[in-house]
């Protein structure tokens, strides 16, 4: 009898062990690493993107983009889908881009610009070049009651 419930348990944690074991190959690297289901407090998004950005991860960028992505409010769109924005992926996160996401240079939105044409919601961040000159600004806003990257500021 003894030597049957040692059988029995030896099979169950095999088959146990082969469950995780295959649950951990199926995992994507991305999923474990990032926290797409708390996207909804920009924290937890701007560290996200942080991370995503510094390893290049283009698969988790993606998942924190709004497609189609704008220029800016009312342009042609520059990004239609995701073939569309990893085909142009160093463009957008270009060496400068990058340094503004590890350097924390993003700031929220301001209430009284709100009536403005293409500036960043209240409740929304840009990020920003301090001289407008270098380069161009990302906005993110919530989308579904999750921040995304929505488009390029046109004014910030």
């Amino acid at each position: 009898m003894l030597k049957n419930m040692i059988a029995a348990l030896t099979i169950v944690l095999s088959l146990s062990t082969v469950s995780l074991t295959h649950a951990q190959e199926t995992a994507s690297p991305t999923e474990e690493l990032y926290q797409f289901d708390k996207h909804s407090d920009f924290t937890v998004f701007w560290h996200d993107l942080q991370l995503a950005v510094s390893r290049k991860d283009k698969a988790a960028v993606v998942k924190m983009m709004n497609f189609p992505f704008s220029d800016y409010d009312h342009s042609p769109m520059i990004f239609q889908n995701e073939a569309e924005f990893l085909a142009q992926y160093d463009e957008l996160f270009d060496p400068e881009m990058v340094k503004l996401i590890e350097n924390n240079q993003y700031r929220q939105g301001e209430a009284d610009q709100s009536q403005v044409e293409d500036t960043v919601d209240p409740d929304g961040y840009v990020i920003e070049h301090e001289n407008s000159d270098n380069g161009y600004n990302l906005v993110i806003e919530k989308v579904d009651n999750v921040y995304k990257l929505v488009r390029i500021a046109f004014y910030s």
